[in-house]
C-alpha cells in the first residue's frame, strides 16, 4: 500500500509517467504461438532473467501484478530529489549492478562525497528524550558495560557480532556444519551476557532484520554482516575478501579507529554509496524497454499449474497462460497465496508458506524550511519510539541541500504504525518529530509514504530467515519443481538487495536454458 503526493497535490512529471507503463503496453512479438517462458515479476530479477532468455533466443512472456515496472525497487519521481521507497543502495560489491547501468544506460553516481561531506550524525532520542551523543557514555539510560559505553546504541551489535561471530567466509553462513548456530540472534547475544534492554536498544530499535531479535537467525545475521563488510572495504574481523573489495583502496570500517600511533585515516576511503541517476527505478524502466515479448502489467498471478514439460500460468482477471516453462520470482510472502499444481516437496512447501519477511513502512517528508537550523541540531534522528530512524536526503543542486527527510519504520514500529493506514501514520508520523523538534511545527509536508507488509504484491521488504531456517531451507528455496523455477533476492546465496536479484536472474536463466536447449 502506498500513497505518494498526488493524494493530496494533484501534480505529474514526465519521469512520474515514464515510471508506470500503461497496462495495455506490450512490445512486439518475436512471433506466433506461445511462448517458450512465462516470466513472472517484473522486478530486477524478472527483467534481468527475461532479457537473458531472449538474448539467447527464447520467446518470454513476462506478467506483472502491479502497474510499475520495477518491483522493490521504486523511486518517488514526484518528490523533490527523487527518494527510494524500496531498493536504495550500490554499494562496492554491486558489480552486477554497476554493470547493469552500464548495459542498460542509466548511470551510477557515487553519493558518498556529498553524503560524508555533511557528518553532522545524527540525534538520538530515548524515550522521548533528547541525548546528545558526547553525554551518552555517561548516562543513566546506557545499559552497555563500561568496555562498550562509548558505543552508540545503533554500534553496540555490529561491534558484538565483530567480537563473537564464529565465522570466517561469506560461504559459512549455509555450510550445514555450522547448524548449531542457526539458533536466534538474541540466544545468541543473550550467551555473550546481553541483557534484554541492551538486547532491545542495541538490536532491536530500528532492526535491520526480522521483527524481534527472537526471529532472526544467527546464520542470516552472519551473511548480512559480512555482506556489510564488503561493501564497505572493510572486513570486521573475517579473512577472506581484502582491499580489492573497495575498488582497489583499502578502506576502514565507519567510525573505525585511528590507527595506532597515527593520524586517523578517512573512514569513507573507497566507498562507494550509489545510486542510478535520477532514481533507482529508471534501471528497471530502461530494462523493460529491452524486453522484445510482451510484458502485460496488472496481471495478479492466482495459480501455476506445472508438469515435466509445461506450465500454465492463472491470473486473477481469468486469463491464462501457457509456456514450456516458468520462473517466478514473486516473494514466498506472496506466492504462498498462489495455487500451486502440484505442490512442491513438503520442505520447499514449507519455505514457501513461512520464510520470513521484515515489516518496513515508509513515509518520505519535504521540508518547507530547514528547521534544524534553528534548533541547530542536525536533522537526521535516531529513535528507539515509534518515528526509527529519519534519514536526511541531500539530493539538490548542492551538496549540503536537505531536500526530504526518509523516516524508516521497522520491524514492531512498523506493524504498529500499519495498523492506523498511512494518511493516519503520516499524521502520527509528523506529530511526533514536532514534539521532539518544536522547530519542525508546521514545517513538514508528506510527499509519499509505502508500507512493504500491506503491498499486496510484496507482503513485506526482504527476505529474514528464521532460526532454523537456514539449515531447513537453504537448500531447496531455489529448487526447480518440473517446469516451476524460481528467482528474486530470496534465492541468493552470496548477494543481498538488488545485487542478489541480479544473482539469481544468472542462476535461473541457466537452469531455464539447461532444461530447454
Amino acid at each position: 500500500m502506498s500513497i505518494t503526493r498526488r493524494d493530496f497535490v494533484v501534480s505529474s512529471t514526465a519521469a512520474a509517467v515514464a515510471a508506470a507503463l500503461p497496462a495495455s503496453r506490450a512490445h512486439a512479438a518475436t512471433g506466433s504461438g506461445e511462448p517458450d517462458v512465462i516470466v513472472i515479476g517484473a522486478g530486477l530479477s524478472g527483467l534481468e532473467t527475461a532479457i537473458t532468455l531472449e538474448e539467447n533466443g527464447l520467446k518470454v512472456l513476462m506478467l506483472e501484478g502491479r502497474r510499475r515496472v520495477g518491483g522493490r525497487v521504486y523511486s518517488l519521481f514526484d518528490v523533490p530529489g527523487h527518494p527510494e521507497v524500496g531498493g536504495n543502495t550500490i554499494a562496492n560489491a554491486y558489480g552486477r549492478c554497476i554493470a547493469a547501468g552500464a548495459k542498460y544506460g542509466v548511470e551510477v553516481v557515487n553519493l558518498a562525497p556529498r553524503l560524508f561531506a555533511n557528518r553532522s550524525g545524527q540525534e538520538m532520542y530515548l524515550g522521548g528524550e533528547h541525548i546528545p551523543l558526547k553525554n551518552w557514555a555517561a548516562h543513566p539510560k546506557n545499559p552497555f558495560p563500561a568496555a562498550q559505553k562509548q558505543l552508540p546504541p545503533w554500534g553496540w551489535a555490529d561491534a558484538m557480532f565483530k567480537q563473537h561471530m564464529p565465522f570466517r567466509d561469506l560461504e559459512n553462513w549455509y555450510d550445514p556444519k555450522y547448524a548449531q548456530y542457526d539458533i536466534s540472534v538474541h540466544d545468541f547475544l543473550a550467551s555473550k551476557g546481553a541483557t534484554d534492554e541492551m538486547i532491545r536498544l542495541g538490536y532491536e530499535a530500528n532492526i535491520a532484520y526480522g521483527t524481534t531479535s527472537h526471529d532472526v537467525s544467527l546464520l542470516q545475521q552472519a551473511f548480512s554482516d559480512y555482506w556489510q563488510a564488503v561493501n564497505r572495504g572493510a572486513i570486521m574481523g573475517f579473512s577472506r575478501v581484502g582491499a580489492a573489495n573497495a575498488g582497489g583502496t583499502a578502506g576502514a570500517a565507519p567510525g573505525a579507529a585511528a590507527p595506532a600511533g597515527g593520524a586517523a585515516a578517512d573512514p569513507m576511503a573507497g566507498i562507494l554509496v550509489g545510486a542510478y541517476r535520477g532514481g533507482n527505478q529508471n534501471l528497471p524502466i530502461a530494462m523493460a524497454k529491452r524486453v522484445k515479448g510482451e510484458l502485460l502489467q496488472g496481471k495478479r498471478v492466482t495459480s501455476v499449474s506445472v508438469t515435466d514439460t509445461g506450465a500454465t500460468v492463472g491470473c486473477a482477471d481469468g486469463s491464462t497462460y501457457k509456456a514450456k516453462a516458468v520462473v517466478c520470482t514473486m516473494p514466498f510472502s506472496t506466492l504462498r497465496h498462489v495455487a500451486l499444481d502440484p505442490l512442491p516437496g513438503a520442505t520447499q512447501f514449507k519455505a514457501i508458506r513461512t520464510l520470513g519477511y521484515i515489516p518496513i513502512t515508509q513515509f518520505h517528508l519535504v521540508p518547507k524550511k530547514p528547521f534544524w537550523e534553528s534548533d541547530g541540531l542536525s536533522p537526521s534522528m535516531w529513535t528507539d519510539g515509534m518515528l526509527g530512524i529519519v534519514m536526511a536526503n541531500r539530493f539538490g543542486k548542492t551538496d549540503s541541500e536537505v531536500t526530504s527527510l526518509t523516516v524508516w519504520c521497522r520491524g514492531l514500529g512498523a506493524q504498529y504504525i500499519d495498523r492506523f493506514g498511512l494518511q493516519e501514520g503520516a499524521k502520527m508520523i509528523i506529530a511526533e518529530i514536532e514534539r521532539l523538534r518544536p522547530a519542525a511545527k508546521g514545517q513538514l509536508v508528506l510527499g509519499g509514504a509505502h508500507s512493504w507488509t500491506t503491498d499486496p504484491f510484496s507482503a513485506g521488504d526482504w527476505a529474514i530467515y528464521q532460526p532454523g531456517q537456514v539449515t531447513a531451507f537453504r537448500s531447496v528455496v531455489a529448487q526447480p519443481h518440473k517446469r516451476l523455477y524460481f528467482a528474486g533476492e530470496h534465492t541468493s546465496v552470496g548477494s543481498r538487495g538488488m545485487e542478489g536479484a541480479f544473482e539469481s536472474a544468472e542462476r535461473v536463466s541457466l537452469e531455464v536454458l539447461g532444461a530447454l536447449g
